[in-house]
């Protein structure tokens, strides 16, 4: 249980650190025409598409702003493992893992979560979401990343899952962006701080 109070705390920080630094994330959610819901978010980030891309589909790139622990295997079908634990190691049992579905080169990537980690709420309804982000240039050093979950049905379980995700989607974003601006995230220093203050 300390994990998740941990996690969630560190959340919250970041979010708060991210909101003050004037870059907010845009919610442009919807509902599709057979009543599902798409949970969607997107914000500026200034880099190139080319470096938005590596930041989204290589090892390194996910480790400098979403997560300490990662591992890409970058084609349909490869597997994007991570843990947001600083002692982790990649093949943990508690590892969080998405599936590659599919990607467009610079433009576009889908994901399904396969792993959640302990005490995830609603792990038995991930199969019926999955992933997808988008990149938009908008000049040589300005490209917009755009988040959208697709399969949330009517239920108090992927209404839980939704609110979870809406929180955890824009901290992503803003974390991305933050990678760009402030440059890599130590991680040590990210958890550290919060483990010293539980």
């Amino acid at each position: 249980m300390r994990p998740l109070i941990t996690l969630s705390t560190m959340v919250l920080v970041l979010l708060a650190a991210a909101a003050a630094s004037g870059q907010e994330v845009t919610n442009t959610s919807y509902v599709a025409p057979d009543g599902s819901r798409v949970l969607r978010q997107s914000i500026e980030v200034p880099a190139s598409i080319l470096e938005v891309w590596q930041a989204l589909t290589t090892t390194e790139g996910v480790r400098s702003w979403a997560v300490p622990v990662a591992a890409v295997d970058f084609r349909p079908g490869g597997i994007w493992e991570s843990s947001y634990r600083l002692d982790g190691r990649i093949g943990d049992p508690g590892n969080i893992k998405n599936r590659i579905l599919s990607y467009l080169p610079l433009r576009m990537l889908s994901i399904q979560a396969i792993q959640a980690p302990p005490n995830f709420p609603h792990p038995e309804l991930l199969p019926e979401i999955f992933t997808v982000f988008e990149s938009e240039e908008l000049g040589p050093a300005s490209t917009r990343v755009t988040v959208s979950m697709v399969g949330y049905r009517e239920g108090e379980g992927y209404d839980v899952l939704y609110r979870h995700f809406e929180r955890g989607n824009a901290w992503s974003l803003q974390q991305l962006r933050k990678r760009f601006v402030e440059g890599p995230v130590d991680w040590a220093k990210v958890l550290g701080s919060q483990a010293g203050r539980q």
